[in-house]
């Protein structure tokens, strides 16, 4: 392959150093378990007891959500049962008989924190809160949170439900991709109807870290004499998103604070390969266009400690050429991100359009050309 060298100087440093995260004792959290992860990469950032299992309380309601809004739709009417209405723990106040769309239900249960509301969806869409539960393992165990059980909706407190603050930043991390979820969560206060009433409920929303801290965009609170304080949150800063779980804490607000100012502090996202750049041309080989351009099959991001610049290079290995005819998307050479020499990336670059191959008469043509040209020049010259 031929080597063109993009010699292109960012911030950065190896990636095994952010993949252990960092030990628990530097932040001196009052939480039992704890985690931060980024959320565009996954990527562990701190971590505390991070699988050890605990009741999560009303943070229950981010999974409990996330399934009702891929089961449900918004406007869909839902009628609380008697068994919701009875429901104990918070509530907003649902009556026996009442409606509500699915969208006021969620807000009920994700800034109220209401267990009528949660309870009233579940049964609404699968018809009892056992089914509904066996769609919320389901989920979380395709979202890869293997160490968690769920047995009700709204996360009062049961010997087998429980999960660990791992698993609660992988829930959140794929539900905050969810446009509904992600405006839900950080909407500070919110009316939704009141049947028979001549004025609406007024919702506002638990966690008071939307108050406190600025970049906070999300996203739920929890508590039960069983699991302590509890708070899933989520904020974003300069285009970097962090998410936050404590679980067992005395000091929910301020070991979150500390988290965020921890992830932002010292970690940063670096886009180092856009997927729109024209990464440059390569040549075709009896096509209708004699070079085509090509660009990376998809972006590519890391999340790297702050202060390591001066490290990396990204080097572009492209084909000499490639014959006709050239498919879209087909791959052609690599991008790979090398630090002191050792690769840490690699994205595929591929071509951007299809290229038929020239027909005959093309070919003719193009023969007859070559002889005609220098022709031509013989003949302007000899004038």
């Amino acid at each position: 392959m031929k080597k063109s060298k993009y010699l292109i100087i960012v911030n950065v440093a190896l990636l095994f150093l952010i993949s252990t995260g960092v030990k628990a004792a530097d932040l001196d959290l009052t939480a039992h378990s704890a985690v931060l992860m980024d959320f565009t990469t996954g990527q562990v950032l701190y971590e505390k007891n991070a699988d050890q299992k605990s009741p999560p309380a009303s943070t229950t309601k981010i999974l409990t959500a996330l399934v009702a809004l891929e089961q449900g739709d918004l406007k869909q009417q839902i009628t609380t049962s008697a068994n919701a209405s009875r429901v104990e723990g918070s509530s907003i106040y649902l009556s026996e008989g009442e409606t509500h769309t699915l969208e006021e239900l969620l807000y009920g249960m994700l800034l109220s924190s209401g267990n009528d509301a949660a309870l009233a969806v579940a049964e609404g869409l699968a018809g009892s809160e056992a089914k509904f539960t066996e769609w919320m393992n389901q989920k979380a165990t395709a979202l890869g949170a293997k160490s968690s059980s769920f047995t009700n909706c709204n996360g009062l407190p049961k010997a087998d439900h429980y999960t660990t603050a791992y698993d609660l930043a992988l829930i959140t991390r794929y539900a905050l991709n969810n446009p509904v979820f992600e405006t839900i969560v950080k909407t500070k206060s919110h009316n939704i109807s009141w049947p028979g009433r001549d004025y609406d409920k007024v919702l506002y929303n638990h966690n008071k870290l939307l108050w406190r801290y600025q970049f906070v965009d999300g996203v739920k609170t929890g508590y039960t004499r069983e699991a302590g304080g509890c708070l899933v949150s989520s904020a974003t800063r300069y285009g970097h998103r962090l998410i936050a779980v404590v679980l067992n804490s005395t000091t929910i607000y301020e070991d979150s604070e500390k988290l965020f100012e921890y992830g932002f502090n010292n970690y940063e996202l670096i886009n180092l390969v856009s997927g729109q750049e024209n990464l440059g041309l390569i040549k075709v080989i009896a096509g209708i266009k004699e070079t085509i351009p090509v660009f990376s099959k998809h972006p590519l991001t890391m999340l790297l400690p702050k202060g390591m610049a001066r490290k990396i290079k990204i080097d572009l290995e492209l084909r000499k050429f490639i014959p006709a005819p050239v498919e879209p998307l087909q791959e052609v050479g690599e991008v790979k991100v090398k630090i002191g020499g050792k690769i840490m990336e690699t994205v595929p670059v591929v071509t951007a359009e299809y290229v038929p191959k020239k027909s005959l008469f093309q070919k003719i043509w193009d023969w007859v050309k070559g002889i005609l040209t220098p022709l031509n020049i013989l003949h302007r010259e000899g004038r």
